[in-house]
């Protein structure tokens, strides 16, 4: 099915610009999470395999998880665990809808399996997603973990954004699993500037304190934070990074987001500004996972994104610290079936771990 897809499906939607082909995949997985019977056959048909993974108090099927950035609304969250995701990240979502940056914002270079994207957080708003996750995959009745992916509003101040981050935690945190503070994507103006010691500080104390205040009002067992870094990061910049969200009471981080620099691109046409994801940023990221892992002692739960393209680069990162991995960009290379396989095939290797 795979060699099926790359042969005749993918060129169809390579046909199509990148944003196009995009969003209409979105739009048909939407249509197939309104179907309980559909989202039940895959499930079945692609049913994935017992490697259950206990972290951040929350039990995964299996290693693999869908990363934020395909299901910026949730509209199919039911669909992507079906096709053998292990968790969900949807978003990344604002306080406010907004429509992203100016198009065209998405481009592929297939010859390093790679994509570049500027797309903006553009999103209909945090309140719009839980009312659509509780309606569509409401929380406790999921067969996977789901986390929301938030930050700041293309408009908001740098110095107001801790206003951001927490109105959007209060309109998610009812329907999430987990929430990721997104402060290291390229293309949003300024938000890279919130990693800066600063700005970090005060925001994750911020958000840490709501977190808190909002576990105790609604008497909720504690309800995880992550925190989404670049992979642009000096060693010294993540180093400090890590110790104030350890400090602060965040519970894991994502290693990494998209990159700005171009390194390991073969591809014609990389002038293109946006973050860089794919193949090229696997090694930095697997860097980065490693050292994070080897500066805490392996304490601090760390998911893995950034190039996971087969079994073998999953396990590297698995091996360099990684207890989750994340994948976007080979699933638009790789087809509908890559989650269940590869996860299938990591738990058959697990003993590795």
């Amino acid at each position: 099915m795979s060699l099926f897809y790359k042969k005749f499906i993918r060129p169809l939607f390579f046909n199509l610009d990148a944003e196009s082909a995009h969003e209409l995949v979105c739009r048909n997985l939407a249509r197939l999470e309104k179907s309980y019977l559909i989202k039940s056959l895959i499930f079945n048909a692609l049913s994935s395999c017992d490697s259950q993974v206990d972290l951040l108090g929350l039990s995964f099927p299996n290693h693999l998880g869908l990363a934020a950035g395909l299901d910026k609304d949730g509209r199919f969250p039911g669909i992507s665990s079906a096709l053998g995701f292990g968790h969900i990240e949807v978003g990344t979502v604002t306080t406010k809808p907004q429509p992203g940056n100016d198009k065209p914002r998405l481009f592929r270079y297939p010859k390093d399996e790679a994509l570049i994207n500027r797309m903006g957080f553009n999103n209909d708003g945090a309140k719009k997603l839980c009312e659509r996750l509780k309606a569509t995959y409401p929380k406790g009745k999921r067969s996977s973990p789901l986390g929301v992916n938030i930050g700041k509003g293309k408009e908001t101040p740098i110095d107001e954004a801790f206003r951001d981050y927490n109105s959007a935690f209060d309109s998610v945190a009812e329907q999430a699993d987990y929430i990721t503070v997104n402060v290291s994507s390229p293309n949003t103006p300024e938000l890279r500037k919130l990693q800066d010691k600063d700005h970090l500080e005060s925001l994750l104390k911020a958000i840490c304190t709501r977190r808190n205040y909002w576990c105790k009002i609604n008497q909720s067992k504690a309800l995880p934070l992550l925190l989404k870094l670049s992979p642009d990061e000096s060693f010294t910049s993540i180093e400090r990074i890590i110790g104030s969200a350890r400090d602060l009471g965040f519970d894991g981080v994502i290693a990494t987001n998209t990159s700005i620099g171009r390194d390991n691109l073969s591809d014609p046409g990389t002038h293109e500004a946006g973050g860089l994801s794919g193949k090229p940023i696997e090694k930095r990221s697997i860097e980065v996972i490693r050292f994070i892992s080897n500066l805490t002692n392996s304490r601090f739960p760390i998911i893995g994104a950034g190039g996971i393209h087969d079994t073998d680069s999953a396990i590297r990162k698995l091996d360099a610290g990684a207890s989750l991995l994340q994948i976007y960009t080979s699933f638009i290379y790789e087809g509908p079936l890559f989650p269940s396989t590869l996860a299938k095939s990591l738990s058959h290797r697990k003993s590795f771990f």
